[in-house]
């Protein structure tokens, strides 16, 4: 009887690992991905401004805007595919922002909201993705 019992708590803790296992990948790769574009930013802030703060204290900066919504303007400085750059802050346009994207010129003061993904001190530009037009 013992080990009837204990086969049946065996199976059991077995049956419900896996139902553990399948919830959490399920959860993993299938969550809803992070909307940029509708996100309230946590920073409304001119390209320049966002570049100074990288430059004069980079760690607090990093520790401030990275993996956050930023809403930035300034004037465009080069377009090279879908990156649009003000000096040196390049945004990387959204694939569902790519058409608005194309009535852009050099010159232009615009406003993008994008999440800031990295400071490249070497070339001393700061990246942002998923950018989309405001």
């Amino acid at each position: 009887m013992k080990k009837f019992i204990r086969s049946k708590i065996v199976l059991a803790g077995f049956a419900l690992a896996v139902l553990f296992g399948s919830w959490t990948t399920w959860y993993v790769f299938f969550k809803p991905h992070r909307n940029i574009a509708t996100e309230k930013a946590a920073f409304t802030l001119t390209a320049d401004a966002l570049s100074k703060a990288f430059k004069d204290n980079n760690a607090d900066a990093t520790k401030k805007f990275i993996d956050k919504a930023v809403l930035i303007e300034g004037n465009v400085t080069d377009i090279q595919g879908i990156t649009i750059s003000f000096n040196n802050v390049a945004c990387n346009i959204d694939s569902t922002e790519i058409s608005k994207a194309a009535s852009i010129k050099v010159g232009d003061k615009i406003k993008l909201q994008g999440q800031v993904v990295t400071y490249n001190e070497l070339m001393d530009e700061v990246d942002l993705s998923k950018c989309a037009f405001k």
